[in-house]
């Protein structure tokens, strides 16, 4: 640990004290910005004029994939995993866990 450097140090090792050291991690300023506003409503206006292109996609074959998207996410989601825990023995949780 780093030594203290105000006056009434001791010479002991302090720990990390929120009120002095919080400072240092808060943002000074915000810059906002307009590209992501600007490419969202580029890519709306896009799919409005993609309309006819999309119309000639399979209804299946997009089905297929938002299902493949949505079971592909699922090991990640924290929900499904605590659903899963469920189901597992007491036994071989702290198996499944690690």
């Amino acid at each position: 640990m780093k030594k203290s450097d105000d006056d009434g140090d001791t010479g002991e090792e302090s720990g990390f004290d929120p009120e002095k050291h919080v400072d240092a991690y808060l943002p000074v300023r915000v810059n906002e910005q307009r590209v992501s506003n600007l490419l969202q409503s580029l890519l709306v206006i896009g799919a409005v004029f993609a309309l006819p292109v999309i119309k000639l996609i399979p209804t299946s074959l997009l089905w297929g994939y938002f299902a493949y998207m949505a079971i592909d996410s699922l090991p990640d989601n924290q929900f499904f995993e605590r659903t899963v825990l469920l189901f597992v023995p007491p036994t071989r949780r702290f198996k499944y866990v690690l």
